[in-house]
């Protein structure tokens, strides 16, 4: 299993224009491992890096597996959902061993043609019984068990989401406040899948926007 992922990058001087294209949306860029959480009918839960690779430096527990039981899912079916694992590249421990989960790439049927990405949106968000209170650290996502969070999805004012865990000192360089944050991911709202995922799958609805660091200029 492949997940869909940015194909394109911008500088982040270029938030306000692509905002002022219309039909775009933005989520967080996580600082983390790209984790598929997969659900088998029987209620089995298993966690994949992409192309179904095994974690090197993490293994689901029995809790979070247990958490992720506890949303809002039919028995019976199969569900792949697409998140990002906080784990090793965090040095804090109110941030580690948690999964920000941002997409749903299955739900009974591969999402193959549809729906689009903000009806997934809702679908994800219903799975996680619509959660609305921020993580208590430094609130980069919606907590829907101690493990498991949701990343939110904002339909403007990009630079400001930017601009919430990135900031500038005196001599205009960056300093980044919150390190799990990479920058923004930006989506077109009406874009589908259309790949089965068994391949790397590169897509230009979608366009990432990372801070500056080094071996890394945008």
């Amino acid at each position: 299993m492949w997940p869909p992922r940015p194909k394109n990058r911008i500088r982040f001087v270029e938030l306000p224009r692509w905002e002022r294209k219309g039909g775009w949306v933005a989520q967080r860029k996580f600082d983390g491992t790209r984790t598929l959480i997969h659900i088998l009918p029987n209620g089995q839960v298993e966690a994949w890096r992409p192309g179904k690779q095994p974690h090197l430096q993490w293994k689901l527990s029995v809790d979070v597996a247990a958490q992720i039981r506890s949303l809002n899912i039919e028995l019976g079916k199969e569900y792949w959902l697409d998140g990002e694992l906080l784990n090793n590249k965090t040095s804090d421990d109110h941030y580690k061993n948690r999964i920000v989960l941002f997409d749903i790439l299955q739900a009974g049927w591969y999402f193959f043609g549809g729906p689009n990405l903000m009806k997934r949106q809702q679908l994800l968000a219903d799975i996680c019984r619509n959660p609305v209170t921020l993580e208590s650290g430094r609130g980069i996502a919606l907590v829907v068990t101690e493990n498991i969070w949701l990343a939110q999805t904002f339909t403007d004012h990009f630079v400001d989401r930017w601009n919430d865990f990135i900031s500038f000192d005196e001599a205009k360089k960056m300093v980044y406040v919150v390190n799990e944050i990479e920058g923004l991911v930006l989506k077109q709202a009406k874009s589908v899948i259309e790949d089965f995922g068994n391949k790397e799958y590169e897509v230009n609805w979608q366009v990432r926007c990372r801070k500056p660091e080094k071996g890394y200029d945008f």
